[in-house]
Formats: structure tokens, sequence, C-alpha cells
């Protein structure tokens, strides 16, 4: 077991997608992670040697070396997730992939209860391109080219000048009610193949898509995106020249899990 609370064994987690991808927020934009206390999990034994000690980490993911290109997510539940379980699919999937166990500041919510995924990628001085999905979706959709709800683009000698009142002015893309529906009927799809029961989903996903609300967005422009007038020269420096910022909204704000390089693949 690898554990960020140990400064020797943050090299070793940096070997492996999405659990490198959480450290860079940490790095670069420190008030915007909602994760702490990560830990990597190697196999089956190591969980069981070191189940005491991570009993109290209830956020999952998982993850391969860098050398190889990103496994797939493996579906879970987001509350009472069978550990075990969810290690040996990792391992059937790929045999080098292991379980990234952590928790959050905030409070744990349902998959289908959030007002946003999003996805931020960042081209630094050329543009930053927005994608995202309404109510009852996360950022797995728009990271994974899987669903897009609104789309926008903005220039990078605009980022000086935008706020709340013209943002809509930098939308490229609204999805219309009919291609809403067909997203919805995938997202729920998928949320059940995760153990979700569909009543529920049904019942939370909005039938009729509505525009995601304008404090998401003002939270964004605040934190990211005026964010990266300050962050400039230090990114440039560290390599970042084009990378993403994805997740979904904790409450009011987007809360992104990850800061994808572009030569992550």
């Amino acid at each position: 077991m690898y554990s960020m609370k140990n400064e020797d064994d943050i090299k070793y987690i940096l070997k492996y997608h999405r659990a490198n991808d959480m450290v860079n927020i940490f790095k670069f934009f420190p008030d915007l992670s909602p994760v702490k206390d990560l830990v990597v999990i190697l196999d089956e034994e190591d969980y069981l040697k070191n189940k005491n000690k991570v009993s109290n980490l209830t956020s999952i993911r998982n993850g391969n070396p860098i050398i190889q290109p990103c496994m797939k997510s493996i579906p879970v539940k987001e509350k009472d997730a069978d550990i075990i379980d969810t290690i040996r699919k990792i391992k059937k999937e790929n045999k080098d992939g292991v379980l990234i166990l952590f928790n959050l500041e905030t409070k744990p919510t349902e998959r289908y209860e959030r007002y946003a995924g999003i996805s931020v990628a960042i081209s630094l001085g050329q543009r930053i391109y927005i994608e995202a999905v309404g109510k009852g979706f996360d950022g797995r959709e728009v990271l994974k080219g899987i669903s897009c709800h609104e789309r926008y683009l903005i220039p990078w000698e605009d980022i000086i000048k935008v706020n709340i009142s013209n943002f809509d002015s930098y939308r490229t893309y609204l999805i219309s009610q009919e291609e809403y529906i067909e997203s919805r009927k995938e997202r729920i799809k998928y949320l059940t193949s995760c153990g979700i029961d569909k009543k529920v989903l049904e019942d939370n996903i909005p039938k009729e898509y509505t525009k995601i609300p304008d404090f998401i967005w003002l939270d964004i422009i605040r934190n990211i995106i005026k964010e990266l007038i300050e962050e400039e020269d230090y990114l440039r420096e560290s390599g970042y020249l084009e990378f993403n910022l994805s997740g979904h909204t904790d409450g009011e704000r987007f809360r992104p899990w990850q800061m994808v390089n572009d030569k992550r693949m």
C-alpha cells in the first residue's frame, strides 16, 4: 500500500494513472480538489493486510501504471461498495491494475444528485474549451466523449473580460430535448449497471433538460478561468501546455478530481 501521508510513497503513487491525475490538482489548483487521504492498494492481499488502516476511506477509483494506456473505469457503487469484488474486477481487466481509495472533504453524494459533470480543457495561451452535462450526470460522460449537453469556447485573450453576464455568449452548443432523452437513457442504463435502483434514477434524473445554473459557471470563472492569469507561467514551466480539469459539482461548487496532462495517453 502507498499512502499520500507518507512522503516516501508519493513517487510511487505518481506512477499510476488517475492517482497521478488527482495529485496534479493538489500541486497546481490546491483550493479545487475535494480529495484527501489518498492510498493505492496493489492487490487483494495488500487490501486485507491494510483493511483496518483504510476502513475510513470511502471513495473508490481504479488505476494502472502510467507506462501503459489508461485502463477503463470499473463501474462501482459510490456508497457501500464491495471492495474485494472491485479489486477482482480490476485485476480481471488489467493484472497491473490497482485500487485507489480516498476520502473527500465533502459529504459523499449519489451520482444522480449532482448539478453537473464538467470538463475544462485548457490550451495555454490559446483557448479554454468546456464540455458539460447537467443534473444527474458527472465528469465520466464528457471526459470519455460519451455525452455532452453544453459546450463553451473562450479565446485566451478573453480570459480577463469573461464574467457571468457575458458567459452565455461563449456557448457553442446546447443539446436538444430529443438528444437529451437519448443521453438520459444511456445514463440510467450505466448507473443501473453500477447497482443503483432504476426507479430511483428515473425519479431523480430530469426528464427535460435544464441548463446548468449560473452559480456553477460563476465558480468556474472565479476559481479556474481567472486563476489561469496567475498560474500561466508556473504551468508553462512545468510542461503543462495542454491539460484538462474534469469532475463533477459538489453542492454549488465544481470540485474536479483530476488534472489530466496531454501526455497521459
